[in-house]
């Protein structure tokens, strides 16, 4: 069931009641239903290379259904976990489908993570199975629990490994025939690993409905409907993210819009060819990514199919929204959410674009800025809280196996009523837009990557030279924030530059390359209270306030 266009929102929102769910539902079901019109196209994939290929939703219901047999042939069943360390290609989509087929739990995991990060996610999860590609299986050696299959696909460099089934071999022989599993509301479905502000990742845990909070998404933020079918949707982050779930996979498909891939690195001006070349309509992005295609001549493209340009994981700045409308041609739609919680703010087609907001609440979320201790709505100009109130469909169901910070998320108002607290801060102005105020913690979000101070501070002190470390998000122009490193070196080492390349190679060893400081500057000592704990805020500001000083 897909919703009317939205041509007022201020009425919408006031009247808008969500679509009653069915009793069970898989995503497969969606894949299926669209899979009904034989000629419906679901997919279009690239890469650097030159490849491409088409895919209709009868084909991605077809190709699922034979993983599915595979995977089950596997040992993988109903509320098994599956580590899915799959790039950007087209057996990413079916494996997903062919998952919920199976009342499986996908854990997407990025590719580029390290053995360390890999181990973690495994001990965590006690998976049933592993999928990746041939040349990242080595990754896995000595790491593979007792019991768990290992499935490759033969894409990329490199021979398929010793030990390691050929997914793609074995999905030739196999059967259509399967019955896809009815799930309810509190059956798990999908595992994203997060970071926060201490400790190790977190795994935001969500149900198999995943798919079903996606209806105001689709409909509302991309204004995909029913009259969407000449859409091709391109959604850039990567297949380990949330807002991936976002642009590439339940957004579109929910609305039987066509998704668009690209396996390659980050080239700006490819990506300026490539909308133009296959006459891209939506496309989904991190803020730092248009940044970076702003220095490209923008105007030498056709962007005449473009119409709408989204972007969502890290803040949007005001110039470079203004900039991009204005060469672009196109509405400029920021968006705002976590990997817990969904996309619950956002600017509209039908709405006043005002650049630098966040925008207004997703009809029928129950969103507001509260008061940090009590909960109590807050009026316009004050700085509070970004939480939603319960019940909500598009909560996480918990973190995994973690009750105790799961339920530390939540807090209770004088009024009983139950709040989930973002960690965001935020103001709403007097006609109810949002405006991001910062991080309540220290997460550090950086090119749409969300990065936990703690574990970056982790691996630059395990290099024998550092004493101690501190890491905070500082200003940069083109990715937004970067992470920076503030550190205290043992007696007997130098604070040069040789150092700071020495630790940003050790940090790159350690864990995902994304995390690595990519500024280091050397102090003789850390701020801290009279307790002893560091202030990050502190360098924080320091941070900003040098950068407000270098362009006044």
């Amino acid at each position: 069931m897909l919703l009317p266009p939205m041509t007022d929102y201020w009425e919408t929102a006031r009247s808008y009641r969500r679509p009653e769910p069915p009793e069970t539902l898989s995503f497969a079901d969606i894949v299926d239903g669209h899979a009904r019109d034989p000629g419906r196209q679901a997919l279009i994939w690239t890469n650097a290379e030159g490849a491409s290929q088409r895919f209709t939703f009868a084909e991605i219901a077809a190709l699922s259904r034979r993983m599915a047999n595979v995977l089950r042939a596997q040992g993988v069943g109903r509320g098994d976990r599956v580590i899915v360390m799959i790039p950007r290609i087209p057996e990413w989509q079916i494996v997903i489908t062919a998952l919920a087929r199976l009342g499986a739990i996908a854990v997407p995991c990025l590719t580029m993570l390290t053995r360390k990060d890999l181990e973690y996610r495994l001990g965590a999860t006690e998976p049933a199975a592993i999928l990746t590609v041939r040349g990242e299986a080595p990754k896995f050696d000595g790491l593979v629990p007792r019991g768990c299959a290992r499935l490759a696909v033969p894409y990329g460099p490199g021979e398929m490994p010793e030990g390691w089934t050929d997914l793609r071999a074995e999905m030739e022989g196999a059967s259509e025939e399967i019955e896809s599993a009815r799930l309810r509301r509190e059956d798990p479905g999908y595992i994203y690993f997060t970071s926060g502000s201490t400790g190790t990742p977190k795994g935001v845990t969500h149900s198999a409905w995943f798919v079903w909070g996606f209806h105001e998404i689709a409909a509302y933020w991309f204004d995909m409907n029913d009259q969407s079918q000449a859409d091709i949707c391109w959604g850039t982050a990567d297949t380990a993210w949330g807002f991936n779930a976002t642009s590439t996979l339940m957004g579109p498909w929910l609305a039987g819009v066509c998704a668009f891939v690209h396996d390659g690195p980050f080239d700006p001006g490819k990506r300026l060819e490539l909308i133009a070349e296959w006459g891209v309509t939506i496309y989904a992005a991190a803020a730092s990514e248009y940044r970076w295609m702003l220095g490209e001549d923008v105007a030498a493209h056709d962007l005449s199919r473009l119409r709408l340009s989204i972007t969502a994981g890290e803040s949007l700045d005001a110039p470079t929204a203004e900039r991009w409308m204005r060469l672009s041609g196109t509405k400029f739609l920021e968006s705002y959410g976590q990997t817990e919680s969904f996309m619950s703010v956002a600017n509209f087609p039908c709405t006043e674009i005002r650049p630098g907001s966040m925008g207004l609440p997703m009809p029928g979320f129950p969103v507001d800025v509260v008061h940090e201790e009590t909960c109590e709505p807050l009026p316009p100009g004050e700085t509070g809280a970004v939480a939603l109130k319960c019940p909500f469909d598009g909560l996480m169901l918990g973190y995994w196996r973690d009750p105790e910070r799961t339920e530390g998320c939540f807090k209770l108002a004088a009024d009983g009523s139950k709040w989930f607290i973002t960690g965001d801060l935020a103001r709403k102005d007097a006609d109810g837009y949002f405006w991001y105020e910062g991080r309540a913690d220290d997460v550090i979000n950086a090119a749409g990557y969300r990065i936990g101070p703690a574990e970056v501070e982790g691996a630059v002190m395990s290099h024998d030279a550092v004493r101690e470390c501190a890491c905070v998000a500082s200003p940069d122009e083109k990715r937004g924030v970067v992470v920076k490193a503030f550190v205290v070196l043992h007696d007997g080492h130098a604070g040069d530059e040789a150092m700071a390349r020495a630790l940003q190679d050790h940090v790159k060893a350690q864990t995902a390359p994304y995390k690595y400081p990519r500024k280091i500057e050397f102090l003789d000592e850390l701020p801290k209270t009279v307790s002893g704990k560091v202030q990050r805020r502190a360098l924080r500001d320091l941070e900003y306030r040098r950068a407000r000083d270098a362009v006044a």
